[in-house]
């Protein structure tokens, strides 16, 4: 159990260390790049952090998370970066908005992973 919560800390730490570099640097695009790369580790470290433990979120499916949730986090996930896309092919003016709203909307995921591996034993 020790070594989960080590493991999600430094994960954790990574991830907002990749937050702070693209946030010093001034390429909008590689900005929104480095945030979307953010949020979906973000996505992937609840995943992993949540298997096999019992669902709360009534869109994933209440009951254990297994491999149909894991897809429907990663179809839902994916689908807010295709939006995002295509918004920005239109209005690229709003990149530093949704490259903020991946880096905010994948903190919070990864608090909830962090917090999902000092529950204790599933």
């Amino acid at each position: 159990m020790r070594e989960a919560e080590g493991r999600g800390m430094k994960v954790f730490a990574l991830l907002v260390l990749s937050m702070l570099t693209a946030s010093a640097q001034e390429r909008p695009r590689r900005n929104w790049n480095i945030s979307v790369a953010f949020f979906a580790g973000a996505q992937a470290m609840d995943a992993v952090s949540s298997r096999g433990g019992i669902e709360s979120n009534p869109v994933l499916g209440r009951g254990q998370f297994g491999a149909s949730q894991a897809a429907i986090k990663a179809g839902i996930a994916g689908g807010v970066i295709l939006s995002e896309w295509m918004i920005l092919r239109r209005h690229p003016d709003t990149r530093r908005l949704w490259t903020w709203a991946n880096y905010g909307a994948g903190t919070a995921v990864a608090a909830v992973a962090v917090r999902n591996w000092n529950q204790p034993s599933k």
